[in-house]
């Protein structure tokens, strides 16, 4: 028995050892080195305390990091998470039906029947244009209150339109009569809407009328084919913000500031006391859409902020004075949420811009994924300026920015990090908040994390250029209320074309830096933004540049009013199109592409569908009784495809202000790959006289897209 008792305690003792040597904590641990750029200097944690050194190349060790606040005891499994397949994404309803309705006139009122039983009369047209009435201004439809008696918060229209137009929808509230505005996009098509009390749970009754102009004076053909009204639930009703979630991401939809994102949390993270990521002091912060236009025009006199001359920005989540914008619509689904805002402009006080923004979001195991999708109805000439692709907002306490910009992307190349960034909306800080892209660099990620915990916040938005970043009033709050803030806008240099979407896609993770490329890479095809592309104007750098944030550019936030070596020359009678900031000057029509092309030393015209045409907008800067030829300087490859190599310029002069038929020339052109200069001898022309408005050139007939044409310069002599 003695024996056996020895034996026993023997073998314990060879278990002991072997597993004491299995757990040695000596044992070296994986290898984390890294070439990151080290900070610039150590912050005292004091608001809008700035080191101002440029940054140095990091050691070839990780920098030692301080006690983590992550919980001490993990989730010992991984959450239970929908498979991609079963999540059903959220879209805005499309409705199945026949545009043809039949019209009888009777002097001049029209009675309108679709197949389906809706039937009005209308009014204020000028023409049955077949089964459909054309009008520009003053179309009124009438219809009969009792077929929308019921209480309703939601409607629905099935309508085509060759124009977009501008509507006004009237029904009862509360014993009153109420209207509510809206935009319609051209084509055949579906539009809901709902009304403009939704969110206070009010509803309306008895539809009594609708009427509609076109948005760009052009005349319209016109029929409302469907007409539905429904009592919609009321997401959000009480806390404004309506959740979606799943066992990782909790996301937060605001929707009475245009549903941009107001809360994020990664429910795994086991951050003590760290919930929402998102900063969301005011309607400025957000993770939401936000673009740049016009500074001024006859129509539009710009507002101000922080002293500075704003140019027209439509904000998603409202304006300066905490003015919300209007939901539009939404629709829900388990995961996904889609809905549609009218933006307030930013530095004006309550004044809502024509103008919408639609966003999808969808929760997925390991990230985020945002559709965007955007139209101005304006009908204004917008600029070449930067945008914010999103604006993008976190709390305080995720302090280190960190992107990739070499050459070798998505290859696990070196990451750069930067712990001592600025505030973005002070000039002396602004160029060092500034990271261009490289040429070949399509690993267009960054991330805001914290370095003690290695937690954070990524964003990746495929095809952009550069990305703006900075820290305001720094102090390290996990406070998603408190008025300090991180912030990151991936940036495209694009003018805005009214009636034509602008559309992107975007992912946001969560967890280390590493996890977070980990699954940006895994997802990197997931889009390609193509839009983004369209009247655009490329800011990127040369993979040679050595610095990650040399040569930066005009001030976003000061709605483009910077200056840059690419800023274009004013406008005169040589517009010399070799110098690409003088591209800007070539407003493209949403069939062509306008893009400087430095391989030819001049500016690309590509063909993107039928009817290709740029307008340069002169603004009566220049008279035409001073100057009697335009001469072209140009090239056509023998590449395109064999059309008509015409050209045909609309010459809008005097009392002549939109193209006319009347107005314009004709002139052939050489497609021999060499460049030519074509004059064009306006002398005698009686359509030639007064202030130069601005000349539409229709640079190729009878073409296919793919085709261009390289510009080197239009003068007038």
């Amino acid at each position: 028995m003695r024996k056996f008792r020895s034996l026993w305690l023997l073998a314990a003792l060879l278990v002991a050892l072997t597993l004491l040597v299995a757990c040695n904590p000596d044992t070296p641990p994986p290898d984390t080195d890294s070439d990151t750029l080290a900070p610039t200097g150590e912050t005292t944690g004091e608001p809008n305390d700035v080191p101002t050194d440029t940054p140095t190349e990091a050691p070839t060790e990780t920098p030692t990091e301080t006690p983590t606040d992550r919980e001490t005891e993990a989730p010992t499994e991984e959450p239970t998470l929908p498979s991609e397949e079963n999540i059903q994404i959220a879209e805005p309803d499309k409705l199945s039906f026949s545009p043809d309705v039949t019209v009888k006139e009777n002097g001049e009122t029209a009675t309108v029947t679709h197949e389906d039983g809706l039937t009005y009369t209308a009014t204020g047209y000028t023409a049955v244009s077949g089964n459909r009435l054309t009008f520009v201004k003053g179309l009124t439809l009438a219809f009969d209150p009792a077929k929308t008696a019921e209480a309703f918060n939601r409607f629905t229209l099935g309508y085509t339109s060759t124009q977009p137009l501008y509507g006004k929808v009237t029904y009862t509230l509360n014993g009153k009569t109420v209207t509510d505005d809206f935009y319609l996009e051209a084509g055949t098509s579906t539009f809901s809407c709902v009304i403009s009390s939704y969110l206070n749970g009010q509803k309306g009754t008895g539809i009594a009328q609708m009427t509609f102009e076109t948005c760009n004076d052009e005349p319209a053909d016109f029929a409302l084919c469907v007409l539905n009204t429904v009592d919609y639930p009321v997401y959000g009703e009480g806390a404004d913000t309506y959740y979606i979630e799943n066992l990782r991401y909790k996301l937060g939809i605001r929707l009475i500031w245009g549903g941009g994102i107001n809360y994020l949390e990664d429910k795994t993270s086991g951050i003590r006391r760290l919930t929402n990521l998102v900063n969301q002091a005011d309607t400025g912060r957000l993770i939401q859409q936000s673009y740049y236009g016009v500074q001024k025009n006859d129509e539009y006199t710009p507002g101000k902020y922080n002293g500075t001359t704003w140019a027209y920005n439509p904000v998603q989540g409202g304006d300066l004075h905490q003015n919300h914008s209007r939901i539009i619509d939404i629709v829900v689904t388990e995961y996904s949420v889609y809905v549609k805002s009218q933006p307030m402009d930013w530095a004006k006080d309550n004044a809502i811009t024509p103008s919408y923004m639609e966003n999808t979001y969808t929760v997925y195991s390991d990230r985020i994924q945002v559709d965007n999708r955007f139209v101005d109805f304006s009908d204004w000439t917008h600029r070449y300026t930067h945008q914010e692709l999103p604006a993008f907002y976190t709390v305080s306490y995720l302090s280190r920015f960190t992107l990739y910009n070499g050459t070798k992307p998505w290859t696990g190349d070196t990451m750069s990090y930067r712990d001592d960034l600025g505030f973005w909306g002070d000039s002396t800080y602004y160029n060092d908040c500034t990271f261009l892209m490289k040429n070949s660099n399509t690993e267009t990620w960054c991330a805001w994390t914290n370095p003690k915990d290695n937690f954070g916040l990524g964003l990746y938005v495929p095809n952009v250029d550069s990305m703006l970043a900075g820290r305001h009033a720094f102090n390290n709050s996990k406070e998603s209320t408190n008025g300090a803030c991180n912030y990151v806008a991936p940036v495209n240099t694009i003018m805005l074309f009214s009636f034509e979407a602008l559309e992107y896609s975007y992912l946001i993770t969560t967890g280390s830096v590493e996890e977070i490329r980990a699954t940006f890479t895994e997802n990197k095809d997931f889009a390609t933004n193509e839009s983004l592309h369209n009247h655009y104007q490329s800011r990127r750098v040369a993979d040679s540049t050595v610095a990650d944030n040399e040569n930066s550019y005009a001030d976003l936030n000061a709605g483009g009013g910077g200056s840059s070596t690419d800023t274009p020359d004013a406008l005169s009678a040589v517009l010399d199109l070799t110098k690409q900031g003088n591209a800007a000057h070539v407003v493209a029509s949403g069939n062509t592409t306008v893009k400087f092309a430095s391989s030819e030393s001049g500016t690309t015209l590509t063909v993107k569908g039928q009817d290709p045409h740029v307008t340069i907008v002169y603004d009566g800067i220049l008279s035409a009784d001073e100057y009697k030829t335009v001469e072209i300087t140009y090239m056509l490859p023998t590449s395109n495809s064999k059309g008509n190599n015409v050209t045909d310029l609309f010459l809008c002069t005097g009392s002549v202000t939109n193209p006319d038929p009347n107005a314009c020339v004709r002139e052939g052109l050489i497609a021999d790959g060499q460049y030519h200069t074509l004059v064009i001898d306006l002398s005698g022309k009686s359509f030639w006289q007064g202030d130069i408005h601005k000349i539409r050139f229709d640079y190729l007939d009878g073409c296919e897209p793919g085709d261009v044409m390289y510009v080197k310069s239009i003068v007038l002599k």
